[in-house]
């Protein structure tokens, strides 16, 4: 859609995106799942095949391959293939984690931000999240080249970190230290149980503690923001969440586990005073700094509550996972547009401050994650 039509698209769009949040409620179409995978393969198609788009703006239209995001999508269409039988989507996982293999930068890590002419220098968060792709491929197709590339990774961010167990300086984002790399210490977690190499997991229980140094009695994050002097976000509180879950649930440490509560135990209560709305910034007293809803970060808060029922059979996490999770899947767009047809916004409003006027393709794999995990609960 170029020109006018875009033009009259997007119109359209945020006049509906700016209507009163107390009418969207409402539980997922029977073919939310199917939709958001839909629109994933199109991320992947509209590059050629080679990597997945970072999505799709408004204003700009289709982005580049992002190589950070391409690698945790492996792992969803692997799940979605393995819930329909069809290989078609393995296939796409593989030609995914192929590619990752061939756009590794020199010093093992991966690029920060978007494939293009010159690609920026490698960073530890992206460097993550494409070894859970690498590993989430090892069980159906197992790959020497894969894992090779997956071990060179993992020795990037051994080199990289500090002391304290928190990874600073040039290969981390903005040169400042983040709690939400959580998420990058659960994929060395998963490289040691595949390697039984005992440096990967011993850099994680590093990081992971420093991680618990950075949380307030209340279950608020120091260090969790993406910019300097920035309160966290949902999606960034999330990250660093379900990657204390995970490593938690690997590795059995329950200071991790109480951790994940804690925060939830917070947050939980505004979900439900909130009527299913949770706002997109929090200050450390939990008061709300923002008007819009971060739905990226609503759709991890689901999985991540998701998960903590499944691990301690607590009937109030499900009942709050199933509500993020319908609160954000209420804003996957359905429309004639192919563009974004079955694609989550990264904020509601869609002008909101995340992603503003943006559909990431982030965005869209956690709701599909996440409504993968509603289902196998109530199931």
């Amino acid at each position: 859609m170029h020109g006018d039509g875009r033009t009259r698209r997007f119109a359209e769009l945020v006049a509906r995106s700016a209507r009163d949040t107390a009418g969207r409620r409402g539980t997922p179409r029977d073919d939310a799942i199917e939709a958001g995978i839909r629109w994933l393969c199109l991320t992947h198609d509209v590059t050629g095949r080679r990597g997945s788009s970072k999505g799709y703006s408004l204003l700009r239209g289709w982005f580049p391959a992002f190589p950070e995001t391409t690698g945790y999508i492996i792992g969803t269409l692997l799940d979605y293939a393995r819930r329909t039988g069809d290989t078609s989507y393995e296939r796409r996982a593989i030609e995914m984690g192929d590619w990752e293999v061939e756009v590794q930068c020199a010093d093992g890590g991966v690029m920060e931000g978007l494939l293009a002419a010159d690609p920026k220098p490698s960073t530890v968060f992206n460097t993550g999240m494409v070894i859970h792709g690498w590993l989430d491929l090892q069980e159906p197709a197992p790959s020497d080249a894969r894992l090779a590339a997956a071990v060179r990774a993992g020795d990037f961010l051994l080199h990289h970190q500090d002391a304290d167990g928190a990874w600073r300086g040039q290969a981390e984002y903005r040169g400042i230290p983040h709690t939400y790399c959580a998420r990058v210490s659960w994929a060395l977690v998963r490289l040691a149980e595949t390697t039984g190499r005992d440096a990967y997991r011993e850099a994680a229980r590093r990081q992971l503690d420093w991680v618990l140094g950075m949380q307030q009695d209340n279950g608020w994050f120091a260090a969790c923001n993406f910019k300097p002097g920035r309160d966290p976000n949902t999606h960034g509180i999330a990250y660093t969440l379900r990657g204390l879950l995970e490593s938690a649930a690997l590795l059995g440490h329950e200071p991790w586990l109480a951790a994940v509560r804690r925060t939830s135990d917070a947050l939980i209560p505004r979900l439900e005073s909130g009527g299913g709305r949770l706002p997109g910034t929090f200050d450390s007293a939990w008061a709300p700094t923002a008007r819009y809803e971060c739905l990226t970060g609503i759709a991890q808060l689901g999985g991540v509550w998701l998960r903590l029922h499944e691990l301690t059979g607590e009937p109030r996490y499900r009942s709050a996972g199933i509500a993020a999770v319908e609160r954000a899947a209420a804003g996957q767009a359905r429309s004639g547009w192919a563009a974004i047809d079955g694609a989550l916004p990264g904020s509601y409003p869609v002008y909101g401050r995340y992603a503003p006027l943006q559909f990431p393709n982030w965005a869209t794999k956690f709701l599909v994650d996440s409504l993968l995990l509603r289902e196998r609960v109530r199931s």
